[in-house]
């Protein structure tokens, strides 16, 4: 007996018959296998792969953060910092390394979700069939070109995928147990819905899935209204994952303070000026009008989405979609408004690094993948089966089939092997120690008692190296977003309260460099190089 049935709405199954066929999470046995191995193939290449210390920009932020248990740029992801902290205290390697390891176990682990979450939309009836399908989407996303990126570093954007894929393999449970006829299918969708507040609590764009989880509720069951028990206890365990955002207001409030303490948020006005990410709100302007330029606007989204697959991948991905809604109209819906949330926020939100938004479009398009296999893989098996009914007898037609079927999946593997062989060498990050020597060479030539202002890519690693590590504890690291936190204004006024009091060194901002070398009198001092230069600051 499968819970694959064709039409969506049709007779549930017994409890009792399912359970006879079912071993976890309503999947067959051969399937939590493959997204154990999945799971453990994918960890094995990001920890091969693995950045081994600490980087520019966002990554060490995420590492300096929750180990320090400092307040994170908006929207304060406290989710990311209480999990950080707790991660960080593991005695392996240098906290960077624990927390670039955190990235890759998080992605590894919706790289096996996603072979659960493929497995419950294949309508196959052989259980090894599902499994090698749901088994090639699951390694088509752990070796597409965002999520191995973001497995190699600390950033939030890994953790909210891993979350991500949790809500959505609990959501879409909760309609296998509801199909079994399962007195306890509820606890399911409980459990989505506390997972769901906790993932808003480390990353905003959880928040878009509800476009997509609202519609499927009524999907699965159009009376979900009436089950008033079930919806409360589903809005009461969400307010509880949300509760991770008290980190913020009550670490604020303890002294010391925080080494990091982006917008001091003690206060309701400055919680809400964090966790609205008002600081940023000039780049959510395109939602004024958000089909204005649609054309250039999906031009740059087009090359991202791309990127992510090799070869024919996103043929593939059409072929699973066209399948999918043949099958399940409803599962198809759920997907596809999955995925045309985050493109058009994606698509109207401008940021440094826009490519980290579209994790989840990468993950549907995977599940898509195994659809597809499947499907493609079946239909072949039956072709031949019938084909060779004139010549075969009924243990050859099987045998025929399943090497039909075999060969097709062979086909649609070659997606993830492809991309794991030609994507290798550009995604190993296991030499890159620049953000560490460029520290060093910086901190070296570095006097007594100086202050350095500097801006937030290379802000962030100078943090590590002081907050983390215990590096220089004599200078003063100055970031040019902190120089309104600290009330110094500008970055001219910062400079010239404390030049000719203590020695003042500068990372020029690329916007301001030209200005400042103009107003001030430097002289360039030599550092790790191919980077911003350093320069000292003359009185």
């Amino acid at each position: 007996m499968s819970i694959h049935r064709p039409p969506d709405g049709a007779a549930r199954a017994p409890v009792a018959a399912v359970s006879r066929r079912f071993r976890f999470a309503y999947l067959p046995g051969t399937v939590v296998w493959a997204a154990g191995m999945v799971a453990v193939v994918a960890f094995a290449i990001y920890l091969r792969t693995l950045m081994p210390s600490t980087g520019f920009w966002d990554t060490g932020e995420a590492q300096t953060v929750p180990p320090t248990l400092s307040i994170f740029h908006p929207t304060g992801f406290p989710t990311y910092a209480l999990l950080g902290w707790l991660w960080s205290q593991l005695p392996i390697g240098e906290v960077a390394f624990r927390m670039n390891l955190l990235s890759a176990v998080m992605v590894a682990l919706a790289a096996g979700l996603c072979v659960l979450i493929t497995a419950h939309f294949i309508a196959a009836r052989s259980r090894w069939l599902v499994a090698g399908a749901a088994g090639i989407g699951g390694l088509t996303f752990a070796f597409a070109s965002e999520p191995w990126e973001n497995a190699l570093r600390a950033d939030v954007h890994a953790i909210h995928i891993g979350l991500a894929a949790i809500v959505v393999w609990l959501v879409v449970t909760w309609r296998a147990a509801e199909m079994a006829g399962s007195p306890r299918a509820g606890r399911w969708l409980a459990a989505g819905a506390l997972a769901f507040g906790i993932s808003l609590g480390n990353h905003p764009l959880t928040g878009l899935m509800a476009f997509a989880i609202g519609p499927w509720l009524f999907i699965v069951d159009p009376g979900i209204w009436r089950r008033w028990r079930l919806v409360l206890a589903c809005a009461g365990l969400l307010v509880l994952g949300l509760l991770t955002y008290l980190y913020i207001p009550i670490r604020a409030n303890i002294l010391p303070e925080p080494p990091l303490f982006y917008a001091h948020p003690r206060d309701w006005e400055g919680f809400r000026y964090l966790v609205f990410a008002e600081q940023f709100h000039g780049l959510f302007d395109q939602f004024a009008n958000p089909f204005a330029f649609i054309a250039q606007k999906w031009d740059k989204a087009e090359s991202v989405l791309a990127a992510q697959l090799v070869g024919p991948g996103w043929l593939v991905v059409g072929i699973g979609a066209a399948a999918l809604a043949v099958r399940r109209l409803g599962a198809f819906a759920f997907l596809a408004l999955l995925v045309v949330a985050n493109v058009f926020y994606a698509m109207n939100f401008e940021d440094g690094d826009i490519d980290r938004y579209y994790l989840l479009t990468a993950l549907v398009a995977s599940v898509l993948v195994g659809v597809a296999g499947a499907a493609v893989a079946e239909t072949g098996a039956r072709a031949i089966a019938e084909a060779t009914r004139r010549t075969l007898d009924l243990a050859g037609r099987r045998r025929a089939a399943r090497i039909a079927g075999g060969l097709v999946l062979a086909l649609v593997a070659l997606l993830p092997a492809v991309a794991l062989v030609t994507r290798y060498e550009a995604r190993d990050q296991s030499g890159n120690r620049e953000a560490d020597l460029w520290v060093t060479s910086v901190y070296r030539a570095l006097p007594d008692d100086s202050v350095i202002i500097s801006w937030w890519s290379y802000s962030t690693p100078l943090w590590y190296h002081r907050w983390v590590l215990g590096h220089r504890p004599d200078i003063t690291i100055i970031d040019e977003r902190n120089i309104l936190d600290d009330g110094w204004g500008t970055i001219d006024a910062a400079i010239r309260a404390h030049l000719g009091r203590r020695p003042v060194f500068l990372v020029p901002p690329d916007w301001e460099a030209e200005r400042l070398l103009t107003v001030f009198r430097t002289r360039p001092v030599t550092t790790y190089g191919g980077y911003t230069d350093l320069v000292e600051v003359l009185p």
